[in-house]
């Protein structure tokens, strides 16, 4: 039986930005993405979506807002290893603009048709070039819930998490953090301590997969 890895997808992603990769030994397990409530909290809708990981200290991988959700959910449920991509570990890494959006509220009153629209800006952004790519992109905006969209947008810009502190477990010796220096959302400049894919973007599962195996594969084995 192959161990499990359990994968947190993004807020503009989900299991479809991990197709091309080989997982090898490991069971890639999905987690799906629940309809926040009315003013939810993320520590609380990350107690709700927790339930899902069935295993004792797990392996957990999280991409972009699935890493900070990983993050929340270790708080309380410890991890044997914990693989974040393109992602934050703490508010100082989210972008002082997004910061003050978040305080402004402006996620909030935000339109999400415009988001839920791909176009040429936001193929740019997200650093993906390849049509098939793109078509990935397109589908999973249109098919995202405005309601969780506005809600993760929310989260992302007012989250307050300023330290990796799991129950009893050195972080540091479980932790990856992996991110793209051409990260166009959660700019590389802003990371701390990540190990960096040169050129890459937001989405590097689609568009750096091989890079992203070898590096994620040999932290598995050590």
């Amino acid at each position: 039986m192959r161990q499990k890895i359990f994968i947190f997808s993004g807020l503009g992603a989900d299991h479809r930005v991990f197709h091309k990769m080989n997982f090898h030994e490991f069971e890639p397990v999905y987690i799906h993405w629940l309809e926040p409530f009315k003013n939810e909290t993320i520590q609380n809708y990350a107690l709700r979506i927790s339930q899902q990981i069935t295993e004792p200290n797990p392996i957990v991988l999280g991409i972009s807002f699935g890493g900070m959700m990983a993050i929340e959910v270790s708080k309380f449920l410890p991890f044997q290893k914990l693989i974040l991509i393109a992602s934050a570990k703490t508010k100082q890494e989210i972008p002082l603009l997004y910061r003050i959006l978040g305080k402004l509220k402006v996620p909030l009153f935000f339109p999400m048709e415009w988001l839920k629209k791909s176009n040429r800006l936001s193929y740019f952004v997200f650093s993906v070039s390849d049509q098939d790519d793109r078509k990935i992109l397109d589908d999973i905006y249109h098919e995202t819930s405005p309601n969780y969209l506005r809600w993760a947008l929310n989260a992302v810009c007012t989250w307050q998490n300023e330290e990796i502190r799991w129950n009893c477990t050195p972080a540091s010796k479980n932790l990856m953090h992996i991110h793209g220096t051409n990260d166009r959302i959660l700019y590389y400049s802003n990371i701390k301590n990540a190990v960096p894919i040169h050129n890459g973007g937001h989405l590097l599962p689609l568009t750096e997969t091989q890079k992203l195996e070898e590096l994620i594969f040999k932290f598995l084995h050590e």
